[in-house]
């Protein structure tokens, strides 16, 4: 009853957002005229928080409440202030009316389990627009009610570098694990930074420990979490060993676990760093910035498995990001249509941008730059996609992983140490 039959292939509906921001990015400008007063014109008011940092969101929602009647309140909120902030308002139950979720099972339990949400499936049905989304693309609950609306498509790990830099080096990007560290010791030579890393919010060190087990094994994370093997096997003892061996020749910029995503980020668009293992969210952002001095490769071959064995997404059809409503919003039906809309909205805009979207669509395609074109010809070519181990786990024990992550990039275990407490840890997640 909402959805149409999803017609692309699995691999390509993989594909990533461009211009989207999942995980970071600079803040927008949330000004602009102000609108006039909502009584005045005796319209209902639905407040809006987004993290997402890309001025299409605003654009979007803005376009949204024009066709909706409302007057709208938007939020832009700095993405890890925001996970902050929204833990507090589903506590204190003091959400906006509609707020957007990060992905992933240690987001989306919490706000399933506060029962702040309210059920769309009304709406849904009611206005029709449950029939544009494609099958499997609205999450239906166990007690049978759809909570949210995507509000991003997915996406994935992707290894970027600096061509001006690996030109000036006399080098080429890296095939290998042996490529990749002789490329990191050249980098390290002329004094420039070999791979920026964000530290900080512990996520982009968390991903390329996912990915570099994922090729000694590309189906290592599931068997262990399914009790067929053990975290202290080899996959993850060896890629742990390979993270060790990064950090000991100083492949990340100094300071790095206390360098937050945006500042990492700067450095490699502004010359400073050689590589960034970063989502294919930031294709806009980084071309824009960077021109055609932006690189795109397949991340290189580390370990057992093929270059197209697997990649690391950001998210999982079960827990996806989304777009949730206030069950306690005064303007609750309104609230309800002003999400569902400006989810399908932001579908076209994906599109609009040579995107498999999540839903049908009459915006036509405009075509994709040549780092695109080769990466979504990856994409197809990539056996399986492993949604971020984090996204996966509860909301505890996916922060006691990361954190215990960052203990292995600061040295404060060795990859023995850490997957022993590894396999403690997730062991209880079963």
């Amino acid at each position: 009853m909402f959805g149409k039959k999803l017609g692309l292939v699995a691999a390509s509906a993989l594909l990533c957002g461009v211009a989207l921001s999942a995980c970071g990015g600079a803040e927008v400008n949330n000004g602009g005229t102000p609108k006039p007063d909502a009584k005045a014109e005796g319209k209902e008011s639905v407040s809006l928080w987004i993290f997402d940092a890309d001025p299409m969101y605003q654009a979007a929602a803005e376009a949204t409440a024009a066709e909706v009647g409302v007057d709208l309140k938007y939020e832009y909120i700095q993405d890890e202030t925001y996970k902050t902030k929204i833990s507090v308002a589903l506590a204190a139950n003091e959400l906006p009316d509609v707020f957007q979720q990060h992905a992933g099972k240690s987001y989306r339990t919490p706000v399933l389990q506060s029962k702040t949400v309210a059920p769309l499936n009304d709406t849904l049905d009611s206005t029709g627009l449950g029939a544009k989304f494609l099958d499997n693309q609205l999450v239906k609950e166990e007690d049978g009610n759809i909570y949210s609306v995507p509000s991003n498509i997915s996406t994935t790990l992707v290894f970027y570098y600096n061509k001006k830099l690996m030109n000036d080096l006399g080098a080429t990007p890296p095939a290998t694990w042996d490529d990749l560290q002789a490329v990191v010791s050249k980098a390290e030579d002329k004094g420039i930074i070999p791979i920026a890393l964000g530290g900080k919010e512990r996520w982009q060190g968390d991903l390329l420990y996912n990915l570099l087990v994922a090729r000694q094994d590309v189906n290592a994370f599931d068997k262990a979490l399914s009790g067929q093997a053990k975290f202290t096997d080899a996959p993850f003892v060896e890629a742990a060993k390979q993270v060790a061996s990064l950090v000991s020749a100083n492949t990340f910029q100094k300071g790095f676990l206390g360098s937050a995503y945006l500042d990492a980020q700067e450095l490699f668009k502004n010359d400073k760093a050689l590589i960034w293992i970063d989502g294919s969210f930031n294709f806009s952002a980084l071309s824009k910035a960077m021109g055609d001095n932006l690189g795109y490769i397949v991340f290189p071959k580390t370990g057992a498995e093929d270059v197209y064995s697997s990649t690391i997404g950001f998210q999982n059809s079960a827990a996806p990001y989304s777009l949730f409503v206030n069950n306690s919003s005064k303007h609750l039906d309104k609230a309800k249509e002003f999400a569902i809309t400006l989810s399908l909205k932001l579908n076209d805009e994906f599109v609009r941008k040579g995107l498999p979207g999540y839903a049908a669509s009459d915006v036509k395609s405009e075509s994709q730059n040549e780092q695109l074109s080769t990466y979504a010809s990856d994409i197809g070519k990539t056996a399986k996609t492993q949604a971020m181990w984090f996204g996966l786990l509860s909301a505890d024990i996916g922060q006691e992983y990361r954190d215990m992550t960052q203990q292995l990039y600061g040295g404060n275990l060795t990859p023995e140490e850490y997957t022993a407490q590894l396999e403690t840890l997730l062991r209880s997640a079963e």
